[in-house]
């Protein structure tokens, strides 16, 4: 019925199918290319073929047909984003040092010790110094400098470094950054320091690209003159232009503690903001002769001009496609479901750039639209207030429980976290920001044109402080967050069926429904259980690969040990990302250990850097250790190899990731040379081995 009633949904579910076939299943592109054509060809064929298209009894031919194009269609699409099928493609990079020259596809972003930015590569020498060009999208990061800084979209630079594929996740459960890139159609990364590179040529790539960036850069600059705090104006820069990366790591975590991280990043609200306000500004129009028209043309340029100022980022294009779609449909006043004119958005997203599919944000955005326009006026009915300040209010709380009930199972397999206070953050964060936005865009106006007026500026920043204690204050209520929760992909698809039964239920009745409800909550129970009976049977030990890091964890269903040195324990950051998902699989709490005191302190056996888990025994000896104790596993993390062989001939030797290049380098001539057991964390990842089968 669904289908029937909302038939973009079958199309958005075929092309969708298209492009998760194109990911997870090797098949053939030129076969789905010519799949897509003859299957185009002949749904127009069966259109115009009255005795197939009018027949009822034939038409389902029809229906297959047209499916079986959108599928292939998805397929084919995929894999022409991919690159990987073009002739131009590069997919043997050459060993060693090489000359490329590569164009910047972003501006560079700051990082802790480099600036990163997307570049493709369009032509390298190789061995015999022979030109060979070709085209392969990377990641390039450069050595901190002011040349570095002033790099812009569409420069193209010639870079004297070595190329790397990408790497997959080294530890269990940690984020795989390979394939996060790999979707957006990138394939290897560098680095270069300031004297391996240099600018050959300036303004390649899309002039409006350029021209957005230069106009994003021009308000960046417009905002510091404003003199606001660093802080608030790092807020600003995020709220009015979606530039994000100049706050702080605490105001980050303290917006997405609240629930309120959706403020931060320029998406359908503050898009939503500006379709608004322009509407009302626009309402003379209603009273000419095909008005409407006319407003909905000048709403779509001002959308896509607020578009181009904030960076044409995924968010705001996003946004601005789904509101375009809205226009549209409003002008021609014709019925239209607005579920049609969203899924309509998501395809023609989808068509230009498949990769949104996996896209944090793109499953975000149009969860959160879905749950508002398919709940919040359900629970709207719920009560009438008399007053307009409480019927804002309550249509806020709608709005925000709307759109929390359809993002939460999203929330938490990304971010293995849930935000009871959402509400109360959303109640003051969404009326301030609004504010906010109407002010925000006087003053970028007004100081486009080199007018600066303090007493609104001041305003401005009272409003902003407001509207920062308000999300503190939440964030405190530390008590109200809900996290190290661990959700698999089979539970994240059996919540997302809960919803739409048990909302159905509630609204419409069925017993149906209910069964298929309480059947998803017993299916996610076992799963939970099925899991952590599985993590739980046996003891396990991972030594974990992070750089310049030595990291063990020792894991038993009654006790867990976490050994790790003194500046990886105090980096919650490189923790998040390393250690702490797999924790948080294994429903594991660890006592913390500090390595310096470990390898210092003498155990009951008399051995410094000796101790014993589950029977077994664990080494981290120092490099002045003269006599080895004999030991099941011996981490190491310096020194070159001077100790007896026969203590080492039935033991494991894990290669830390603290060794440099030639201790590493001997570590293996030595332990081949013996035939000794060796694990090398850098090339190979995280070491894990079970104690007691």
């Amino acid at each position: 019925m669904i289908v029937q009633r909302y038939p973009v949904f079958r199309v958005f579910l075929l092309f969708c199918a298209g492009i998760l076939l194109a990911n997870f299943v090797d098949v053939s592109f030129h076969f789905f290319a010519i799949l897509t054509g003859v299957s185009l060809l002949l749904a127009i064929f069966l259109a115009f073929f009255p005795p197939v298209f009018y027949s009822f009894r034939w038409r389902w031919m029809f229906g297959l047909v047209v499916s079986i194009f959108f599928v292939s269609l998805g397929v084919f699409i995929t894999h022409l984003y991919g690159e990987t099928n073009f002739k131009n493609h590069i997919s043997d990079l050459p060993e060693g040092k090489r000359y490329y020259e590569v164009e910047l596809l972003e501006d560079p972003l700051e990082k802790a010790r480099s600036y990163g930015m997307q570049v493709r590569l369009l032509s390298f020498s190789n061995e015999d110094e022979k030109l060979v060009e070709g085209s392969l999208k990377m990641m390039l990061y450069l050595q901190k400098s002011r040349e570095a800084s002033a790099l812009r979209y569409g420069d193209r630079i010639v870079i004297n470094t070595s190329v790397n594929k990408l790497r997959g996740p080294q530890n269990p459960f940690e984020f795989d950054y390979r394939d996060f890139l790999n979707l957006k159609a990138i394939y290897a990364q560098a680095y270069a320091d300031s004297t391996s590179w240099k600018l050959t040529s300036t303004g390649h790539g899309w002039a409006i690209l350029r021209f957005a960036k230069n106009v994003r850069r021009h308000f960046l600059k417009a905002v510091d003159g404003w003199n606001l705090p660093e802080s608030q104006a790092a807020i600003t820069k995020a709220l009015l232009l979606g530039y994000r990366y100049d706050i702080d790591d605490n105001t980050l975590k303290a917006y997405a503690s609240a629930g309120a991280m959706h403020v931060l990043a320029v998406s359908g609200l503050h898009v939503g903001i500006v379709y608004t306000l322009a509407g009302y500004l626009l309402f003379f129009l209603m009273r000419i002769k095909r008005g409407a028209i006319v407003k909905s043309i000048i709403l779509i340029l001002l959308l896509w001009m607020f578009a181009l100022i904030t960076g044409m980022s995924a968010s705001v294009v996003r946004a601005a496609t789904m509101f375009t779609f809205v226009a549209i449909g409003t002008s021609l006043k014709r019925y239209t479901s607005i579920y049609n004119t969203i899924l309509g958005s998501a395809i023609l997203l989808l068509i230009i750039r498949p990769s949104y599919l996996f896209e944090v944000g793109f499953q975000l955005s149009y969860a959160a639209v879905f749950g508002i326009v398919w709940i919040q006026p359900k629970l709207s009915t719920l009560f009438r207030p008399s007053t307009k300040v409480v019927k804002l209010f309550w249509d806020i709380t709608t709005v925000s429980i709307a759109a929390q009930v359809a993002t939460f199972p999203l929330g938490l397999y990304y971010f293995h976290q849930f935000p009871t206070l959402f509400l109360v953050s959303n109640l003051i964060v969404i009326p301030v920001v609004t504010v906010l936005m109407y002010l925000g865009l006087l003053l970028l106006m007004l100081s486009s044109v080199g007018f600066v007026w303090l007493p609104l500026i001041k305003f401005y920043s009272g409003w902003l402080w407001l509207m920062n204690t308000g999300v503190q204050w939440v964030e405190k209520q530390a008590a109200f967050l809900i996290t190290e929760i661990h959700v698999s992909r089979l539970e994240l698809v059996l919540l997302y069926v809960l919803i739409f039964s048990g909302f159905l239920w509630l609204t419409k009745g069925g017993y149906k429904r209910l069964v298929l409800a309480m059947l998803c909550i017993i299916f996610i129970g076992i799963s939970q259980l099925y899991e952590k009976y599985n993590l739980q049977q046996a003891a396990t030990m991972v030594v974990y690969s992070a750089k310049d890091h030595t990291a063990i964890g020792l894991y038993h269903p009654s006790q867990s040990l976490f050994i790790a040195d003194s500046a990886f324990l105090h980096d919650d950051d490189a923790l998040t990302f390393h250690v702490k998902h797999h924790w948080w699989a294994l429903d594991a709490k660890p006592q913390y250990y500090c390595l310096e005191e470990v390898c210092t302190k003498s155990n009951s056996r008399n051995n410094k850097g000796l101790f014993s888990f589950c029977g077994k025994l664990i080494c981290i000896p120092n490099e002045g250790e003269l006599v080895l104790p004999k030991a099941d596993f011996y981490v190491i993390n310096e020194g070159y190899p001077n100790w007896k062989i026969e203590n080492l001939m039935l033991s494991k030797i894990i290669l830390g990731n603290s060794l440099r290049y030639n201790q590493r380098k001997k570590w293996k001539e030595f332990c081949l040379q013996n035939k000794l057991a060796f694990y090398d964390l850098n090339s190979e990842g995280a070491f894990q081995a079970v104690l007691n089968p």
